[in-house]
């Protein structure tokens, strides 16, 4: 059968239940966003009581462990304002690669000091899809004086900092670590274990690519494996992904490949039924869906000036998908999806919907309150647009932390 006639059969098969898979993808990000309420209330109580969060020494930015009542580390909070090359970074490697090595400062291709939006937008992205590979990312205001602050004499204010929250995933080693040991013991993994971590894999796969991840290496591929029992991935530190041009296209000296096709899990062809649960998804109204509420959260991030960059990231972010599909209908393996060719897709005119289904979830947003040493047991509630009611004007002395 050629490209085209496969292409016309999945069209045929995509239409017809485009609406269903829209919507089940909005209800599915409602019960990620009613459980990562839950962790998030835990750990604002905790910081309540005294439980402050510590800074991770690991990594180039300011990164910390938030924990709950009893200890047990919930989530990884990333201010805004200690990013890699942000004013406020407690590390100064980044600082002196700022002062003396200008040159090679940040990476042409992504807009500087966003790493925490793309944190919260590649969760969007792996919810929607239902992936589920990365661990849900939401943007929050919290405050502690475990965080670092500008100071005057020795004196700084403890004050709400913006930044992604993630939560917390236990038990996960480095793929550097688990790899090894796999390669040592080839017992270690079963055969049907290896099934389900090449699944795994390739669904990792889907959302670096639509993403256009620029970082992803063995260190931030977490891999949970109980022989005989559990076999789990988790791709975490999303901050460097979301380009506004293709990565291939900005440097000849710095392309950022995908360090994963050249794993052996990326060699064999996508899954069957991974490959109809994904082509059943990618509709014209589920693309624009996805990118409106992407384009809301980078447009929150950065300076008015700069709002043309969101919709360069958005056309790369359409032309992955393009190709996605087209890998998919062609039936190609991982590896040769990320040798095709870099394009990127404008929009001509918005999707107009008969019925859209209602708008769900927080578009990774979080809270209504701040999370301050005062006030750190915030209602969380979920962010609605025109489609379902007008939004409500909110008291003056309420501490509000986004609301689109």
């Amino acid at each position: 059968m050629s490209a085209n006639s496969s292409l016309s059969q999945v069209d045929l098969e995509t239409d017809s239940s485009s609406i269903y898979d829209l919507t089940s993808s909005l209800e599915h990000r409602k019960k990620v966003d009613d459980e990562f309420q839950l962790v998030f209330r835990k750990a604002q109580d905790a910081i309540n009581k005294g439980i402050q969060p510590s800074l991770i020494p690991e990594g180039s930015s300011g990164s910390y462990f938030v924990y709950g009542l009893e200890g047990e580390i919930l989530g990884v909070f990333k201010p805004k304002d200690e990013e890699p090359f942000a004013s406020l970074n407690p590390k100064w490697p980044k600082f002196f690669q700022r002062m003396l090595c200008f040159c090679c400062f940040g990476r042409a291709c992504l807009i500087p000091n966003t790493g925490y939006l793309s944190e919260a937008a590649a969760s969007i992205v792996s919810e929607m899809l239902q992936l589920d590979v990365v661990p849900t990312t939401r943007i929050v205001k919290l405050a502690s004086p475990s965080f670092f602050y500008s100071r005057f004499f020795g004196h700084y204010d403890v004050r709400p900092k913006e930044g992604s929250f993630q939560l917390y995933v236990n038990g996960y080693e480095s793929g550097n670590t688990v790899f090894a040991r796999w390669n040592y013991d080839k017992n270690l993994l079963s055969e049907e274990e290896e099934a389900k971590f090449q699944l795994l894999f390739q669904k990792m796969c889907i959302v670096d690519y639509v993403i256009r991840n620029t970082d992803r290496h063995m260190d931030n591929l977490l891999v949970r494996h109980v022989p005989g029992h559990e076999i789990n991935l988790a791709a975490i530190d999303n901050g460097l992904a979301f380009p506004v041009r293709h990565p291939e296209c900005t440097s000849r000296f710095r392309s950022f490949p995908f360090r994963w096709s050249n794993l052996p899990w990326a060699q064999a062809e996508f899954d069957q039924t991974l490959r109809r649960h994904v082509l059943s998804l990618l509709t014209p109204q589920f693309v624009h869906r996805l990118c409106v509420d992407l384009k809301k959260l980078f447009r929150h991030g950065i300076a008015s000036s700069n709002y043309m960059l969101v919709n360069s990231q958005l056309r790369v972010v359409r032309g992955q998908i393009w190709n996605l599909r087209q890998a998919l209908i062609a039936n190609e393996s991982p590896c040769d999806m990320a040798r095709r060719d870099p394009i990127i897709v404008s929009r001509s005119s918005d999707i107009e919907m008969r019925n859209p289904p209602p708008h769900r979830g927080m578009i990774g947003l979080l809270s209504s309150r701040l999370a301050t040493p005062t006030n750190n047991s915030a209602d969380v509630t979920n962010t609605k647009t025109a489609i379902e009611e007008e939004p409500k004007k909110v008291p003056e002395d309420d501490n509000l932390l986004i609301n689109f």
